[in-house]
């Protein structure tokens, strides 16, 4: 009979050390264990004021031939995208969200004997698919400001770089990277490095002047742009489909091509698919969500200055505080659980006094403010 050493045994040693994704809670946890009188979700970046009101309906749609597969190439939802992006359809690829997308790059694009560089506090999807791959990561430490280090990146790229992972905004900062700030990225960048532009907030982050538009660096006529950029997008967020898990991938047609050759087959499904395209088609919705976001972040970070706790101005839809040590974020979050506020402590992400919370509803972010006011004053 195998003993469980046996079983460890057949694990390969890279994915035995490697340490997963450590989900925030659930509302369901946190009620079997604290048992409060409310709960208020704010740990996980989801969009607070639901989704578009016509997603119901396509999905139902969607659901009378859900016996049958969906598209292959989810080609329904790339022509709706390329005519809302001005880009061709061979440059797009659609796949389970942001995460499983980080993963077809790394499968298709890289190799152990490569390296990929991105900071020491950033989403850990890009550390976790590396990983699996055994791609070494180069991790440059952010700035004392939280910001990306664009000139300690350029200087650490060497022959075995093969990608650079700027995730604008940044996952659990919220701080950006300016327009300057890429087009020196891209000045010093080799033009065999894969540039990877992770923009899951992007919607938030546009109002931004300094804040970058990335779609002409993959404008295939664009001579001046860097050549081999690829940037990630989500319906998770602004759009408010993060259960359905849709992302695409934007970029040259070359690249994309090979991409397709590795993708998942039936990747999202025919549902989630139509879900998007639903969502993709109501800019009613998605410019109230981005207003409703921008208005509760700017009167929570309002509140934070006003009450003395520090955190950093963001341009996403979450804002992240920080306490004085790991021990006191750790506490701060504990004490915010037994009041029902789900937050996210940052240790995993790389920021141990950190603490990462979601803007949402008016009525959310008040049982907030007042938990906040209780449980900072005690920590």
């Amino acid at each position: 009979m195998s003993t469980e050493r046996d079983m460890l045994e057949i694990i390969p040693t890279h994915i035995r050390a490697l340490k997963g994704y450590v989900p925030g809670k659930t509302i369901d946890e946190v009620v079997l264990t604290y048992k409060p009188s409310r709960i208020s979700k704010l740990a996980s970046n989801e969009n607070r004021w639901g989704f578009a009101p016509g997603v119901p309906k396509a999905v139902g749609k969607a659901m009378q031939v859900a016996n049958n597969y969906p598209s292959a190439l989810a080609n329904n939802l790339r022509a709706k995208l390329a005519a809302k992006l001005s880009c061709e359809q061979e440059q797009l690829v659609i796949g389970a969200g942001s995460e499983s997308l980080l993963g077809l790059f790394c499968r298709t694009f890289f190799g152990p004997e490569d390296e990929i560089i991105t900071v020491s506090a950033t989403f850990v999807g890009l550390n976790i698919q590396a990983h699996i791959h055994q791609i070494p990561v180069v991790q440059i430490p952010l700035k004392s400001d939280y910001r990306f280090d664009i000139g300690a990146i350029a200087a650490s790229i060497n022959e075995r770089t093969r990608a650079v992972y700027i995730a604008n905004p940044n996952n659990p900062t919220g701080t950006i990277i300016t327009k300057e700030e890429l087009g020196m990225l891209m000045r010093y960048l080799p033009e065999e490095v894969i540039l990877i532009l992770d923009e899951a907030y992007f919607e938030f982050a546009r109002e931004n002047p300094l804040y970058p538009d990335s779609l002409p660096i993959v404008n295939q006529k664009n001579t001046a742009a860097h050549p081999n950029t690829l940037i990630l997008r989500t319906f998770s967020k602004a759009y408010g489909l993060a259960s359905f898990r849709v992302g695409y991938a934007l970029g040259p047609a070359q690249l994309i091509k090979t991409l397709w050759k590795t993708k998942n087959t039936f990747e999202p499904s025919g549902i989630s698919e139509a879900a998007a395209i639903s969502a993709l088609e109501d800019d009613h919705f998605l410019t109230k969500s981005i207003l409703q976001t921008r208005k509760a972040r700017q009167d929570l970070e309002a509140f934070l200055a006003h009450h003395d706790i520090p955190h950093v101005p963001s341009s996403a839809n979450f804002v992240m505080l920080l306490a004085p040590d790991e021990t006191q974020a750790l506490h701060i979050t504990e004490s915010l659980l037994r009041l029902g506020i789900i937050v996210r402590q940052l240790s995993p992400f790389g920021i141990p006094n950190g603490i990462r919370i979601t803007v949402g509803l008016e009525e959310e972010m008040e049982h907030l403010k007042q938990a906040l006011k209780s449980s900072w004053s005690t920590s």
